[in-house]
């Protein structure tokens, strides 16, 4: 249980000093596109028809198919920081500061696998709920003289929160502000190796937490004047610090990486 402990905290807390802070773009222009002439004759549709199937159409900026200011309501994606977090931020700061005894087969610490999948939903122009359910998995290894650890930590984070947005338009995109509440299940499975006995040191952790995220929603399409209708969308999050009801501190570098469709 000690050494789990010891892995997220350290890297929570040694992660800090290799982060540093930019200048973040607050928002981005987007290339006006002509609407499309209404009065081109179209067999079997009037001129008043015509202005009424393109007042919603793709290509008429910041038209959309809710009405009003909404360029999407909803949004789904998967996100691979977490994936970072658990194959590379992760072991190589413990492996960094905790070193195996000479002669020792494995590191102490082995990512194996981690993703989330994404879900937001447009509560306002420029606010929007987030959710988010994922999983990842380590390996942890320890050895001395008399005795071998090994075991394997299987994690399910959750979060949910509301993102505002700030941006020269009217829109969810950009520059975002994230502040949520979220937890993880820690579940270990592992066994303690002695000479003459094998101890059995299966636990099960629950840890709660209340951060604030900070990032950029990319709305790739908005580029090309396209502001509604099923697009591709690119979140990057740059860091993620807040309080945590196990280990106090809760830092953590590009915690979102994610990619997805608004709608």
């Amino acid at each position: 249980m000690k050494r789990i402990l010891i892995v997220i905290t350290l890297t929570l807390i040694f992660s800090g000093l290799s982060f540093a802070q930019g200048d973040f773009i607050s928002g981005y222009d987007i290339i006006d596109i002509k609407p499309i002439e209404t009065n081109i004759f179209v067999p079997f549709i009037t001129n008043l028809q015509t202005n009424s199937i393109f007042s919603n159409s793709l290509f008429i900026p910041g038209a959309n198919i809710y009405g009003g200011a909404f360029t999407h309501k909803h949004s789904i994606g998967i996100d691979f920081g977490t994936t970072i977090f658990s194959t590379l931020t992760a072991p190589f700061l413990f492996n960094l500061t905790y070193e195996q005894p000479d002669g020792a087969s494995r590191k102490a610490l082995d990512g194996k696998f981690g993703f989330r999948f994404v879900y937001t939903y447009g509560l306002l122009e420029k606010m929007d709920l987030d959710i988010t359910l994922g999983m990842y998995f380590m390996n942890t290894y320890y050895t001395n003289a008399s005795s071998y650890y090994s075991g394997s930590v299987y994690a399910i984070p959750f979060s949910a929160g509301v993102r505002f947005y700030f941006n020269k338009g009217n829109s969810s995109t950009g520059f975002f502000l994230l502040p949520k509440l979220g937890g993880t299940f820690f579940i270990t499975k592992a066994n303690l190796y002695s000479l003459n006995n094998t101890e059995n040191k299966d636990i099960f952790v629950f840890d709660r937490y209340l951060s604030l995220e900070m990032g950029f929603r990319i709305d790739i399409s908005r580029t090309l004047g396209v502001t509604s209708g099923v697009r591709p969308f690119i979140d990057i999050s740059i860091m993620d610090i807040g309080v945590s009801y196990i280990y106090l501190l809760r830092f953590v570098p590009l915690p979102r990486f994610s990619i997805g469709i608004l709608f």
